[in-house]
């Protein structure tokens, strides 16, 4: 077992003591999770000023990392909340799984498989350990995560099919070894559950309700099914209600509409679905959205006038939103409220149940209930640029002037740079590009701390590929030149665009789409003196721009 000191829970009282003097707002921002921001610095900036319930991780934030510097990540984002951030990931297994090209964790054989391989994998070695091969999964990779910093996972899948073609038959139990059977999916999931919760370090997620059975992909649009509410209540509502019965913390609803159940709205939006989980499979736990930027919602918010879908989705019940745009929503949400289309009990409510959650999963203190306020100042950061030439990666923002600042090497513990922010408030830090990654505390005295990384060279700085520019050619009175050329990868035909700039000037002085078998061309009026024109793959940092001649007249 890892070093895991976990916090001492709150008490009921504590916790509604703070939803009774919390601020709207304040309640507002528990109730989003979102993809976390790439940015240096805004994921503890929106932390801290949203008071955001929770952030999730993808591949890429995981990847580049070695595993203390991604802890030390994580650490830095609930350091700067107050209330501990749930951090969510999708580690389902199979094509569903973020650890399996993190870097951060050694591979090896069924470790991150989908659990219906690993299942069939053991039966075919030793017949009868199929499930305790895949609640081992579960159980040792909730372990995994927590160490990680990692407390909210959005498994398992509890979704039926029978049928091999759709996209969901991997990743739900239907049809394990042949066997077709809507009760095999709820007995399987009433096993892993268990694994997945075990001494509350993570918090398991049943999704995606009611069950997507042989609906669409509603990643990329709309997604519907005639199946009657008979039909969904007796056989794909089965596992979920296993999965509650079994202790699961939270159930993400699909984007998927039923006909038969909201012909208007998808599941995540419709109060008819959420009155299911509540009422029918008396859910008292956490109920959140899938992502809201899915092509489904995207779609059905474009046909109802842009509707304000954050507002639509706490409308319908739910606990959670998984949605980036915070900034809007919340203030839209509070608008609601006010309004009284959302009652506050509703909030309040909501929010009980994500603190709720973040007791039981040992995140929270007396003091992380605190409404004294901390004003603290949060840097603006930019983009770390990579300067190929010197090799170095420069770390730029602005703060108070006067300010000083400290850049503490979180591997060694060193501080590597200390400087103070001048009269205009902004301030850049210059550092060498090394062989291996870099992870750095930024601090500032009043300020929140930041997690600053810096890449290893071979990822700042990757081999580019090379395109095969053409000798110059001009027209009959030298007045037009042509410049042309080939890229090496024929499939990038009428997707890449090539532009040609003024090398003095960085101005375009033409431009060409990549066409058959690669090659392109464009032409550049030949002025009274030599021109260098650069020649650059447009929005596409894979090429090595390159620099031709073209002569005076």
């Amino acid at each position: 077992m890892f070093n895991l000191i976990l916090q001492s829970a709150v008490t009921e009282k504590q916790i509604n003591n703070y939803i009774k003097k919390a601020s709207l707002k304040q309640k507002i921002g528990q109730m989003y999770v979102s993809r976390t921001p790439q940015q240096p610095g805004v994921a503890e900036h929106d932390a801290y000023k949203y008071n955001l319930g929770g952030f999730i991780v993808y591949d890429a934030d995981l990847q580049n990392y070695t595993t203390n510097q991604f802890k030390t990540k994580m650490a830095s984002y609930q350091n700067a909340e107050r209330i501990p951030l749930l951090i969510g990931i999708d580690q389902e297994g199979g094509l569903v799984s973020r650890l399996t090209h993190s870097g951060l964790i050694p591979q090896n054989g069924d470790q991150f498989k989908f659990p219906r391989d690993q299942y069939e994998n053991a039966e075919k070695t030793q017949k009868g350990s199929g499930m305790k091969a895949v609640t081992k999964y579960a159980h040792d990779t909730a372990t995994l995560l927590r160490s990680l910093g990692v407390n909210w996972n959005y498994a398992p899948d509890a979704d039926y099919s029978d049928n091999p073609k759709l996209f969901i038959y991997q990743r739900g139990f239907g049809g394990v070894m042949g066997k077709q059977s809507y009760q095999g999916e709820a007995n399987y999931i009433s096993q892993v559950i268990p694994a997945w919760q075990h001494d509350n370090l993570i918090a398991a997620t049943l999704k995606h309700f009611p069950g997507y059975g042989d609906a669409a992909d509603t990643h990329t649009g709309f997604a519907h099914t005639d199946k009657s509410k008979a039909d969904i209540e007796s056989k794909d509502m089965l596992s979920f209600k296993a999965g509650i019965k079994a202790g699961a913390d939270s159930v993400m609803v699909t984007h998927v509409i039923y006909d038969d159940i909201d012909p208007e709205y998808p599941a995540s939006l419709s109060k008819k679905i959420n009155t299911l989980l509540r009422k029918d499979c008396n859910f008292k736990g956490v109920i959140v959205t899938d992502a809201l930027e899915m092509g489904a919602i995207k779609d059905f918010a474009k046909q109802h006038g842009n509707a304000p879908v954050d507002v639509l989705a706490v409308k319908a019940g739910n606990d959670m939103i998984m949605a980036t745009d915070y900034a809007t929503g919340i203030p839209e949400i509070a608008v609601a409220v006010k309004k009284g289309e959302i009652s506050k009990t509703q909030i309040n409510n909501s929010v009980r149940r994500i603190l709720n959650m973040k007791n039981k999963l040992h995140l929270l203190k007396p003091s992380s209930l605190s409404l004294k306020k901390q004003n603290k100042r949060t840097f603006t950061l930019k983009d770390i640029a990579y300067n190929r030439k010197d090799k170095a990666a420069v770390i730029a923002g602005t703060a108070k002037k006067g300010t000083h600042l400290s850049l503490k090497n979180t591997d060694t513990k060193k501080v590597v740079k200390k400087i103070k922010v001048g009269k205009s408030g902004n301030f850049k830090i210059t550092l060498s590009v090394k062989e291996d990654p870099q992870n750095f505390a930024l601090v500032g005295k009043g300020y929140v701390s930041v997690n600053v990384h810096v890449q290893s060279d071979k990822v700042a700085f990757p081999v580019l590929k090379k395109f095969t520019l053409n000798a110059v050619t001009y027209n009959s009175d030298h007045r037009i030149a042509t410049i042309s050329g080939k890229i090496p990868d024929a499939s990038e035909e009428g997707s890449l665009t090539m532009s040609f700039l003024n090398a003095a000037t960085n101005n375009a002085v033409g431009s060409a789409v990549v066409g058959k078998d690669g090659n392109f061309s464009s032409t550049v009026r030949v002025l009274d003196k030599d021109q260098q024109i650069k020649v650059v793959a447009q929005n596409n940092k894979d090429y090595e721009a390159q620099t031709v001649t073209v002569k005076a007249k």
